[in-house]
């Protein structure tokens, strides 16, 4: 399994939501919204290293570096699970039509 550098501002943020909603340690649950991230930009080839599919959305989408694009794939990830929801069941409905839960 890969790691990703979580960028010191989410930290907090992270282990809050992971534990809110049972998603393990702070660093599975960022390499978790990164994984999903690199999916809905076309990266879901798992087989190919974590780093090379970093760069391959950098070199795409004009990001400067992977720092960048793993903050901004972490900040929305965290936002799916932060943003209201009327239900427990609409926030699952969210997080699954948008691939952060199965």
């Amino acid at each position: 399994m890969s790691k990703v550098k979580v960028p010191k501002g989410q930290k907090d943020r992270l282990k809050r939501i992971a534990s809110l909603h049972n998603q393990g340690s702070v660093d599975n649950f960022a390499l978790h919204l990164v994984e999903v991230g690199l999916t809905h930009h076309g990266e879901d080839d798992n087989s190919v290293k974590l780093k090379a599919r970093l760069n391959n959305v950098v070199d795409e989408m004009g990001y400067s570096s992977r720092e960048e694009l793993v903050e901004h794939l972490i900040e929305r990830g965290l936002r799916a699970y932060e943003d209201p929801a009327d239900s427990r069941e609409k926030l699952e409905e969210r997080l699954r039509g948008l691939g952060y839960i199965e």
